[in-house]
């Protein structure tokens, strides 16, 4: 909001006629000084968030659960759902992988991080052997170093934005500072959860295709199937725009982490690791029905998980975005690639059955796409979508929250827009060999 409001200002210190505010570039709208005080708040803002995470990290944020019955003392856990990371990387890292995912074991590794029971870990395996080096560490600095990895995964996915939206390049400390402060990516970073890497994941597979680099959009989608709700729809939506190098690359990727987990734990590892995560998938929506912002989970929360009309109409909700994203994406000569990829950021939280509300990350991705095409950056709507986030504050008494209706409204008008925008593209090198 400091941001918002100081960006407002200068552009109403700036003399220049209003006609011209939505069409002059954004360099003669913004006046030096201003320009120079709007960057002064962001640093202070990045500085702030720095000391809160130093200082939580120092402190504990509340302490182990042989501490509080020695101290008396209790207090918020560190780390939110890090706890779940780190003692799968723990396990991995003893030796254990083929005890990954036995609950007694995972709660014996989580035993002294301060949770009253345990959380589970239901990621592939090879995701537990990516969290190994940080289980060999102490919990408080794990957290760190996950924390910083984390902002930075952030930070090099707005770098990357920056080559192809060159208003993000221009004011990348405000928006920097907004990215760090949106609700759902600062619970997720706070928190101990990996949505920053959904964003790089979108972000990297956008900047690939933009350069025609299909190989490593390919690569992005591959790893991206570390979630595969969302590295699914990627991968089969660069196959209807005849991305048939990515495809492949992505396809290889795939074929590469299966086979090195099949030389650990046998080639009968998938299903047994998506029999033992079902239940798991099953019970969380339950327990966390109220954080889901898909449209099946939302439905369900608001009616009942049983309801019938619940499931037909989340079914039917989740058909048509898929069937709207497959449109945009066959037509690659009429829809931009930065439309397409912003639709894609938001669609793919829709159609899983389980989404989290820290998912809502990834509008990040479509505020970029917003600004791809603008003279200047569209405060109003960012500043709007930062604010509306905050609705999920709500969620535990409403039994489901509100976050969801954000993130549909935010699809269809990015939708709108889309669509309001078609056009016949230029036949450019990169989109005749899409085409081909």
């Amino acid at each position: 909001m400091p941001i918002y409001i100081a960006m407002e200002s200068a552009r109403t210190a700036a003399v220049i006629d209003e006609d011209e505010l939505d069409f002059a570039p954004v360099e003669e709208t913004i006046a030096p000084a201003a320009e120079a005080f709007i960057n002064k708040i962001s640093h202070a803002i990045l500085l702030a968030l720095a000391l809160a995470v130093a200082m939580a990290t120092v402190a504990g944020a509340g302490i182990g659960a042989e501490q509080q019955a020695a101290t008396g003392e209790s207090g918020a856990r560190l780390g939110g759902d890090f706890a779940a990371f780190y003692a799968a990387g723990s396990i991995v890292w003893s030796g254990d992988i083929d005890s990954l995912y036995d609950p007694a074991r995972q709660a014996e590794a989580q035993a002294d991080l301060g949770l009253d029971g345990y959380l589970a870990f239901a990621y592939p395996p090879h995701v537990a052997t990516a969290y190994a080096p940080l289980g060999s560490l102490e919990f408080a600095t794990a957290y760190a170093i996950h924390t910083v990895f984390m902002a930075g995964a952030l930070v090099f996915s707005l770098w990357l934005l920056s080559g192809v939206v060159p208003l993000i390049a221009r004011w990348r400390w405000p928006l920097l500072a907004a990215s760090l402060t949106f609700y759902p990516l600062a619970t997720a970073i706070g928190g101990g959860q990996n949505a920053a890497l959904s964003v790089l994941g979108m972000a990297v597979v956008w900047r690939a295709l933009h350069d025609d680099r299909e190989w490593l959009a390919g690569l992005a989608a591959g790893l991206m199937m570390f979630r595969p709700q969302y590295g699914l729809p990627l991968v089969g939506l660069m196959l209807l725009a005849r991305h048939w190098r990515a495809v492949a690359a992505a396809v290889a990727t795939v074929a590469a982490t299966w086979l090195a987990t099949a030389s650990v734990l046998g080639v009968g590892w998938v299903s047994a690791w998506w029999s033992e995560v079902v239940p798991f998938v099953e019970q969380d929506a339950e327990v966390n029905a109220s954080n889901s912002i898909s449209i099946l989970g939302f439905l369900q929360a608001a009616w009942s998980p049983d309801a019938r009309p619940a499931v037909i109409v989340g079914a039917v909700g989740a058909a048509s975005v898929v069937v709207t994203l497959m449109y945009l994406w066959a037509n690659p000569t009429r829809f931009t690639l930065a439309n397409r990829m912003g639709a894609t950021a938001i669609g793919v939280t829709l159609i899983s059955p389980h989404t989290m509300f820290y998912d809502a990350g990834l509008l990040i991705i479509a505020g970029a796409a917003i600004m791809a095409t603008a003279h200047h950056v569209p405060a109003r709507i960012l500043v709007l979508t930062w604010v509306a986030s905050l609705v999920h504050l709500a969620g535990s008494d409403l039994g489901a929250t509100p976050l969801a209706v954000v993130v549909g409204i935010c699809f269809v008008a990015m939708v709108v827009q889309t669509l309001s925008a078609s056009t016949s593209l230029p036949q450019s090198p990169t989109t005749l060999k899409g085409a081909v």
